[in-house]
């Protein structure tokens, strides 16, 4: 492999010393006894019997979820379940989320209502706009595609229920909100077509009600980023043959603890390897799931 020529830059490179930046930090860990919740994250596993499902990543990815220890609280699944919204397909990915033993909550992708699929999804999987208790932590599942489209959108109906809903709650929640199309562009996707249409005034309320944790897919790249107090996670492809260069297929494990640190673990299935980041506390979700409300 061709080796990029010494030179200036590079030089200048190797000798500075860059410190992380203030909300990341990869140096003090808290113990996993101080956990406070623990989610595994998957997406875009694109079941199918015909065709881009890759079985045997979705099939390890199971057993690493099986043994992980702490295990986790739940398993949230941000859609493209199925590739083609089929009835082999559900029946298929019923099989396979059925086989994981913890709780599994799944937000409908563009795939899953091809075909008339969302009647197939609500019929086999469950409803497609739901909240979901665990603890002192709230999930709201969200239905962002329109069927047979691959565009997204939440739309005023929606954006209402969500913000009644979060101003609802004890400041000792931990606020979740899962749907399966992106807020923001997501490097290294390819070309940005398919954001939430409505992206700019979901982005607003989950700021403004400092909203934890947004949980997304569709784009096939894991990456989290923090907004002010919120976290932005997207989760990879479990077992998707449509991959992103050398990005592989992934899943998160993503850890909450009770100073209010996360640490978010991305595990590479192709290469048997974690990519770890750990935030730093923010104000905000400290002393959440230790009583009060």
């Amino acid at each position: 492999m061709p080796q990029l020529r010494e030179g200036v830059p590079a030089l200048i490179h190797r000798n500075l010393k860059i410190p992380p930046p203030p909300e990341c930090s990869i140096e003090v860990e808290p113990k996993l006894t101080d956990l406070l919740v623990r989610m595994v994250h998957i997406s875009d596993t694109h079941v199918s019997k015909f065709g881009h499902f890759m079985e045997h990543l979705f099939d390890k990815a199971i057993k690493e979820i099986n043994r992980l220890d702490p295990k986790p609280d739940i398993v949230v699944h941000s859609g493209d379940l199925t590739d083609n919204g089929v009835l082999p397909d559900y029946e298929l990915a019923f099989e396979k989320i059925n086989s994981i033993d913890v709780r599994v909550v799944v937000a409908p992708g563009n795939h899953d209502e091809r075909n008339y699929g969302h009647s197939l999804f609500k019929e086999i999987i469950g409803p497609m706009d739901y909240e979901e208790r665990v603890g002192k932590t709230a999930i709201f599942v969200m239905n962002s595609p329109e069927p047979d489209r691959d565009d997204g959108r939440l739309g005023r109906r929606r954006q209402e229920f969500l913000d009644s809903r979060l101003r609802a709650l004890p400041n000792d929640v931990v606020k979740v909100v899962v749907f399966h199309h992106h807020l923001i562009p997501v490097p290294h996707s390819g070309r940005e077509t398919s954001v939430l249409e409505d992206a700019g005034d979901i982005l607003e309320m989950v700021l403004d009600r400092n909203v934890d944790f947004v949980l997304m897919g569709h784009r096939h790249v894991g990456r989290a980023l923090k907004m002010q107090s919120t976290m932005l996670i997207n989760a990879g492809t479990v077992s998707s043959i449509r991959t992103r260069g050398r990005l592989g297929h992934s899943y998160n494990v993503i850890d909450l603890f009770s100073d209010g640190t996360v640490s978010i673990t991305e595990r590479n299935m192709d290469e048997n390897k974690e990519v770890k980041k750990v935030f730093r506390a923010y104000p905000e979700v400290l002393g959440k799931g230790q009583g009060g409300g």
